[in-house]
């Protein structure tokens, strides 16, 4: 298997080189479909995916490749690489520059690798097993340190979806009402990285997938941060929904959620 530094090096290529072509695209008009009810993919989803599929196959012929849009395509080796073209889409689609290209990699079902980058911003982050820490743009990045519920920003995944508002409502009520400002974001990758940088302090979301939240995932925790499944105190990056954290508000999340 190639090592970290290599990997980072042509990650890092490709990235710059799918970026460049989605953050054109953003200026333009943005062609789209529906995959299922409020669930939409567009265009550049599909063209930025078989982008970074080749590249990902030339970079490390034997893996196996998890995509969102192309599913599981299988390898001869112990790795598997994680790859969301576009997490955020919808905020593509509505002109909000809250997007990003999100590629893990998986060694014997563990994340050992994480890289988000939002082209628009030019915002790279990165993490790695090896390395333990997280970097932001070159520098290293860590958690705030907000401790008390009534000085947090939380971030909240859902949509314009009555039931979705309803039920994390429900379960959350004291953290809606308790916190200093709550927002609905649709970018699992960029929600766990702005805890990273400690720009905010929560993010809750019971319908996350494993290509949006693994790599963002690792990059938290080597920021200081905490990240479990939505219905357990555990973390499985390949489970659906994810609550994550800057650490220090865990107590009060377990207290306030419906677990």
């Amino acid at each position: 298997m190639i090592n970290i530094n290599h990997n980072l090096k042509h990650i890092k290529k490709i990235l710059d080189r799918a970026g460049e072509i989605l953050a054109t695209k953003f200026n333009k008009r943005i062609v789209y479909t529906e995959k299922d009810r409020l669930d939409l993919v567009s265009d550049a989803d599909h063209e930025i995916e078989g982008i970074i599929l080749n590249r990902i196959r030339k970079l490390d012929p034997d893996a196996a490749i998890y995509s969102e849009e192309a599913g599981s395509l299988p390898g001869d080796s112990e790795y598997r690489w994680i790859i969301d073209p576009l997490d955020g889409t919808a905020n593509f689609i509505f002109g909000v520059p809250y997007f990003n290209i999100s590629i893990a990699l998986e060694h014997k079902g563990k994340i050992i690798e994480g890289y988000v980058y939002n082209p628009v911003m030019r915002d790279f982050f990165y993490s790695t097993e090896k390395l333990g820490k997280s970097i932001l743009n070159g520098a290293e990045i860590q958690v705030s340190g907000t401790t008390e519920i009534t000085d947090a920003l939380i971030v909240f995944g859902f949509s314009a979806h009555m039931e979705n508002i309803k039920k994390l409502y429900s379960q959350w009520r004291t953290a809606f009402d308790g916190c200093k400002k709550g927002l609905g974001l649709l970018s699992p990758a960029l929600n766990l990285c702005n805890i990273a940088r400690g720009r905010t302090d929560c993010y809750i979301d019971f319908g996350s997938n494993m290509e949006g939240h693994a790599a963002g995932a690792l990059i938290l925790k080597n920021a200081g941060g905490a990240v479990y499944n939505y219905d357990t105190t555990e973390w499985e990056h390949t489970s659906k929904g994810i609550v994550a954290t800057n650490g220090c508000l865990d107590p009060f999340l377990r207290k306030a959620s419906h677990k």
